[in-house]
């Protein structure tokens, strides 16, 4: 007892807190019955009846306006328990009425609308016998049907039935439909309709009581053997005039007959499009309307056009709307505290205007007690003023007209409570800038609570934010800076309450790649790409999705694919049809944006319509058509053809006609029947052909308009006069009886007489009649004529020949003038007197000379003909001897070459075989060329000899360019280039690293360059070079020889110079590039001095140098005239006191005994001894022989390994291993011999013996390398050299020693060949 005194303490305190004072509710029916109810006798059926109220509402019925108690009717009828639900488990005839039902507790009636409970039947059809119709093939035909009496109204359909038992429906089309009053039509009839002796029938069919019933059985017996062609006729249609009710669906129809089936078109006759709720159904015939529009109001065209009806055969139907009544504002339920205002607004539509009742409480308002506060302000509007508790009610309103009525059923509620807030801001709402967003605030009490928002503590007032009446805040056009803390705050005078949500702002999304506009070509692929953006935290839920025509494109339209890595769409094949506007649109959820783009799909024009014979008079025809759509490429021109019965399957041309309009004219040929069709052209083809033209035009016989033509004679027999024509087609016979008239006679002999030959057959082209003659001319006419008459034209004499012979003349002293390298003049005598005379020994007419050349012993394979006809002989004829040029000869070949006479069909007896040369040309590309290695400042080139010389090959030209993507270097030329024609292979030197080049190759003869031959090459990245042996020969007074050994297959230093000082000199000077030879002429040095020699490889970037050699000049140096040089005499004084110092203190130790150490001592120091020369120069001579002081020299242990090297200062740079490599290449004599100069063979000059190779200074003048000095010498930095008198020159080759072949230098030094 405590515990339940102690509950009810804590729910008064919550009540009081709450500020609630009481909670009740006036009754609200939320579910009620349609408006009619059917029910099938015996089966339960239900009138549902439920509300809501506080306290619960009590339920009560009224039938046909008087008072219903449902468990007075035995237990057939029940009313649920707690609902006002009333269920008739066997209901009957008797139940039959208009039931309401009613809700009410202490503040208030609720009522329902009135419910019509019928019972659901379906009569039989009258009694009726057998029909049989008998209509021809082709005509259209009506199958009657009335369909019986039903409650509610039966679907009707109509059936095949079985012959024994049961039925098929029939499945309508375009042919056989049903019209809107059950009515079975055929547009035309086919054999099929007669179903094998099948009867049709009609049958009604009610779904509520589950029955059908058929008619009468109904036959067709179609009559005839083939379907007769018929033009289009009105069969049915809808009312004229027909009016619908807003909201219901609505239908119209028209059914045209005819043979072919018509097709049925539908438009506004105002010319407005038709609606996307309007839908054509029964394959064209039928408009429906899915929720009829006031708009929909108009008039409305069906039109239908068939092969035979050139016209449009319409029917026009007006549509007028009716409404019955419907909300404009429904009424509303009102809760509000007192003292307030409550207004109940009825705002209802309908055609005709609707009439409104108030009910107070389902009491009728003029006879409800209602006090002064109750004002009726208008038919649609009520309100009640300072409104109490008691005003507590239920409010109805009836707005009605003839069509029907609709029922309002509204509460007014009276409440105090304190402000509750039934529905607070989300706890966090995510929204994108640019968007409006509301953060909710539902509340309930009464009053109506104050709703005051806060942000981050500060009120918010005006601007981008608004209260809205049910308390929620609505932000226009979020920004960033909106997003925060938002506070709702509710008040009234019994309490407050607030609650709280955060607002978050994203980035907007937009479109980053726009979709472009398209045109293409039908059953080409359009592709439409597009990319958006968003905000980094709504990135996983960025989605791309296209629209067409602001429909979506779904995965059902197959042809249109998306590709979700690009986001791309592609709609393959394309169509007409896909025109339209393409929408892109980038979502993330909260926002989205969007960009289109037009697709435009041309086509060929679809083909002409309606086309039709205006007139067809003697001669000429109007035709006249309707084009087709032009599917987005205008129409060019359109093209008429025609077909007659002569031929029926070919259609020819017969005018071009602008596309500006829609006839022409064409002539037309006698005693012919013409029929016509059209075809549309555009840029992108042609359409299909128009349908012929049903009409026929016929023309009348009439003469021929000329004779044949083409005649002439065929004279490739001898002993025949062979007479061919072209044959007139029947188009062209203009009447019937045609025949070929053909005469002839032999021309210059009187006692010849004229041949007449009728020919029947207008296919026959020739005639041969035997002679005994060759070439004689004959006088020949041809005609044309028919029943009404010889052509019109006046016949041509034609002279034609009798058949030729073999020539019985041949030409003579045949003679090869002017040869060149491809071309020759041949000339020869021939008689031309026997030219154009009748009796002519050419037996023919005379065509000119057959010239026939080929390559000597190579007859069958290598003959080609020229002829020369007439017009040639004549220009190159000079009496009786006749020139000819014949080109495109092999240059360089012996040639054979003959000539003969021609007429027509022979060639006569040729000359006598006459020889000749052509003369030596530029040769073809080379067989190949290749790599054979590649370096970082070199190629290692190889190729094959020419297939095709052309002469004497005396050589080869090597260029190249570098090649930067698509753009190519300056072209530079090798210096020097290769004057050996056996050389098939070579070193393009002085390249830059990782650099791409054009390498051409030209073969030469003493005419010229050849055809090129190219490859693209790349040189390897820049390396470390080696340095080479070399030795020093030649040695003179102020000059001498460095030669060196380069390797073919080194991936670096290819580039040589040659570094040289006077010993104990601390700078270097350094000889020009060398690039091509192997070997370097050091000159201008002093005579009987001592010089360190070094070599050096270089790639442009790196270098490395070779060991050092000493050398020494022949010659006295000038220091030894003491005139000469005074400090040198005076050296040479202190040398020798101290020598004679030395003596004497030798002597002297030796006296006292002391003996000096005898060790062998070591060889030189490094991996590469010096050697130290001295020689004397008698009368200009190196001393060489037992008379004068030898030539001494201490020499490397392994200079005799340099194989086929000059002999000279030797170096052991090379290890055992590499030395044996590089001598397998040296001694390859067979290599060698056959290539002649093998990049291993390089040799100094006095080795050669061609004395051409040198001689040619200008060749080899000019620097290998550009003014831009392709190679970094400031790279050099490790040591300081002299600068040379030739650092800042070009190259000359000239400079460079050439030796003659007595073995001397040009500075007179002599060539030393041995050393020992």
């Amino acid at each position: 007892m405590r515990r339940a005194v102690l509950l009810c303490c804590m729910l008064c305190c919550m009540l009081c807190c709450t500020g609630i004072l009481a909670v009740t509710r006036p009754p609200g029916i939320f579910i009620q019955p349609r408006y009619d109810v059917f029910f099938k006798a015996g089966e339960t059926v239900e009138l549902p009846c439920v509300a809501e109220g506080i306290p619960n509402p009590r339920y009560t019925w009224e039938k046909n306006g008087v008072e219903f108690n449902p468990s007075g009717n035995d237990d057939r009828m029940v009313q649920l328990a707690n609902v006002g639900t009333i269920v008739i488990n066997r209901p009957e005839d008797k139940d039959e009425g208009i039931f309401q039902c009613f809700a009410e507790n202490d503040y208030g009636k609720s009522a329902t609308i009135n419910i019509n409970l019928r019972e659901a039947k379906l009569k039989d059809f009258d009694v009726e016998d057998d029909n049989t119709v008998t209509p021809y093939l082709g005509e259209s035909q009506t199958l009657n049907c009335v369909a019986p009496e039903s409650i509610p109204p039966p679907e009707v359909y109509w059936v095949i039935k079985e012959q024994y038992g049961g039925f098929t429906p029939i499945n309508f089309d375009a042919r056989v439909t049903m019209d809107h009053e059950s009515r079975l039509r055929f547009t035309n009839v086919k054999a099929s309709d007669g179903q094998d002796g099948k009867a049709y029938a009609c049958m009604a069919m009610n779904g509520i009581v589950r029955k059908n019933t058929q008619g009468a059985r109904q036959f067709i017996k179609p009559r005839g053997s083939s379907e007769v062609q018929r033009e289009v006729t009105y069969m049915w249609a809808s009312p004229s005039d027909h009016y619908g009710l807003r909201g219901d669906e609505f239908r119209i129809k028209c059914i045209f007959a005819g043979n072919p089936t018509p097709d049925v078109h539908w438009e506004r006759t105002d010319g407005k499009p038709l609606p996307d709720h309007v839908k054509q159904s029964s394959f064209g015939q039928e408009l429906v309307f899915s929720s009829l529009e006031f708009s929909d109001a108009g008039d409305y065209e069906c039109w239908a056009t068939n092969d035979q009806t050139p016209q449009r055969v319409q029917r026009t139907m007006s549509i007028t709307v009716k409404a019955r009544p419907y909300w404009i504002e429904e009424p509303k339920d009102v809760e509000l505290g007192i003292g307030g205002t409550a207004r109940f607004k009825c705002l209802a539509g309908g055609d005709p205007a609707p009439d409104f009742y108030w009910f107070i409480n389902s009491v009728r308002l003029s006879e409800a007690n209602v006090n002064s506060r109750f004002k009726k302000v208008s038919a649609d509007e009520v309100m009640i003023v300072n409104v109490t508790k008691e005003d507590a009610m239920v409010i109805q309103c009836n707005a009605t007209n003839k069509h029907g009525y609709i029922w309002g059923d509204v509460f007014l509620n009276v409440l105090s409570e304190a402000p509750t807030i039934m529905v607070p801001p989300a706890a966090q709402v995510v929204a994108a800038e640019g968007q409006s967003v509301n953060l909710t605030c539902r509340t309930t009490g009464k009053p109506d609570p104050q709703i005051t928002w806060f942000k981050e503590g500060r009120q918010i007032t005006g601007g981008r934010y608004r209260t809205l009446l049910n308390g929620d805040l609505h932000i226009e056009m979020v920004v960033l800076a909106d997003a925060g803390n938002f506070f709702c705050a509710a008040e009234n005078i019994y309490g407050s309450q607030n609650a709280s949500g955060t607002l978050m702002v994203r980035r907007k999304t937009q479109i980053e790649q726009r979709p472009l506009d398209l045109e293409v070509n039908a059953d080409q692929d359009a592709k439409f790409t597009c990319s958006g953006t968003t905000d980094p935290e709504e990135v996983q839920n960025l989605k791309i999705k296209w629209m067409k025509d602001n429909k979506d494109i779904t995965a059902n339209d197959q042809r249109m694919t998306t590709n979700n890595q690009d986001n791309s769409l592609t709609i393959s094949g394309t169509i007409v049809r896909d025109s339209g506007t393409y929408t892109c649109i980038a979502t993330n959820g909260l926002d989205q944006s969007s960009a289109s783009a037009m697709l435009t799909v041309k086509d060929r024009p679809d083909a002409p319509v309606n086309t039709r014979i205006e007139s067809c008079e003697q001669g000429n025809a109007t035709i006249r058509w309707t084009p087709g759509s032009y599917n987005n490429a205008p129409v060019q021109y359109f093209i008429v053809q025609y077909n007659t019965t002569f031929s029926p399957d070919q259609w020819i041309y017969a005018l071009k006609v602008p596309s500006q309009k829609t006839s022409a004219n064409i002539t037309l040929s006698p005693y012919a029947n013409y029929t016509f069709r059209v075809l549309a052209y555009n840029k992108i083809g042609e359409s299909d052909p128009s349908f012929p033209t049903v009409k026929i035009c016929r023309t009348n016989p009439a003469r021929p308009l000329h004779h044949p033509e083409n005649l002439r004679t065929i004279g490739d027999r001898k002993g025949e006069l062979h007479i061919e024509w072209t044959t007139m087609p029947q188009i062209q016979q203009n009447g019937p009886g045609f025949q070929y008239i053909l005469q002839f006679k032999r021309e210059g002999d009187p006692d010849s007489q004229i041949q007449t030959k009728p020919i029947d057959d207008w296919t026959v082209d020739h005639f041969i009649y035997a002679t005994s003659d060759v070439y004689r001319p004959y006088e020949i006419t041809l005609k044309a004529k028919n029943s009404m008459g010889e052509a019109q034209q006046d016949a041509v004499v034609f002279t034609g020949f009798s058949g030729e012979e073999i020539p019985g003349v041949v030409p003579t002293n045949l003679q090869a003038k002017q040869i060149e390298d491809t071309r020759a003049t041949l000339s020869w005598n021939f008689d031309m007197s026997v030219v154009g005379v009748e009796a002519t020994s050419i037996n023919g007419e005379f065509r000119g000379f057959k010239v026939q050349v080929w390559r000597r012993n190579l007859r069958e394979t290598t003959m080609r003909e020229w002829d020369i006809g007439p017009e040639e002989v004549e220009a190159g004829r000079v009496g009786n001897e006749i020139s000819a040029t014949v080109d495109n000869l092999l240059p360089y070949t012996y040639l054979e070459a003959r000539v003969a006479v021609m007429n027509n069909y022979y060639v006569g007896r040729p000359t006598d075989i006459i020889q000749f040369r052509t003369k030596e040309g530029v040769p073809g590309p080379v067989e190949f060329f290749k790599f054979r290695n590649i370096g970082d400042n070199h190629f290692n080139l190889e190729w094959g000899s020419p297939m095709d010389e052309n002469g004497e090959i005396i050589g080869y030209d090597i260029g190249y360019q570098i090649v930067s993507g698509l753009d190519l270097g300056k072209m530079q030329d090798r210096e020097p280039q290769i004057n050996n024609r056996f050389q098939t292979s070579e070193i393009l030197s002085g390249l830059l690293p990782s650099t791409k080049y054009r390498v051409y190759i030209w073969a030469r003869t003493s005419v010229g360059r050849g055809d090129g031959y190219f490859i693209e090459l790349t040189t390897s990245k820049a390396g470390s070079p080696e340095a080479p042996r070399y030795t020093i020969s030649n040695i003179g007074e102020t000059n001498i020889n460095v030669t060196w050994w380069v390797n073919p297959y080194a991936r670096s230093g290819t580039v040589i110079f040659v570094e040289y000082r006077k010993e104990g000199a601390p700078e270097w000077q350094r000889s020009t590039d060398e690039v091509v030879n192997t070997f370097k002429n050091i000159t201008d040095l002093e005579s009987g001095t001592t010089y360190d020699i070094r070599v050096v490889a270089t790639n442009g970037k790196q270098r490395t140098e070779s060991y050092i050699e000493k050398v020494t000049t022949l010659g006295v140096a000038a220091a030894s005239a003491l005139v000469g040089n005074i400090g040198w005499f005076i050296g040479m004084l202190v040398a020798l006191l101290v020598l004679i110092a030395l003596v004497i203190c030798a002597y002297c130790l030796i006296k006292r005994g002391f003996e000096m150490g005898g060790k062998e001592s070591p060889d030189r120091g490094g991996r590469y001894p010096e050697a130290t020369y001295t020689g004397i120069r008698v009368s200009g001579k190196d001393t060489s022989d037992s008379e004068h002081e030898p030539y001494t020299s201490r020499i490397p242990e392994r200079s005799s390994d340099f194989g086929p090297e000059p002999r000279g200062y030797s170096n052991d740079y090379y290890d055992d291993r590499d030395r044996d490599s590089y001598y397998d290449y040296d001694r390859d004599a067979d290599s060698m011999r056959k290539s002649q100069t093998s990049l291993n063979e390089k040799r100094p000059p006095s080795y050669y013996s061609d004395k051409d190779r040198y001689s040619d200074k200008d060749r080899y003048s000019g620097q290998y390398y550009d003014d831009d000095d392709d190679y970094d010498r400031d790279a050099y930095e490790d040591y300081d050299r002299k600068p040379s008198h030739r650092d800042d020159e070009k190259y000359d080759r000239d400079d460079d020693l050439r030796y003659s072949p007595s073995g001397k230098s040009p500075s007179g030094g002599r060539t030393s060949s041995s050393f020992v």
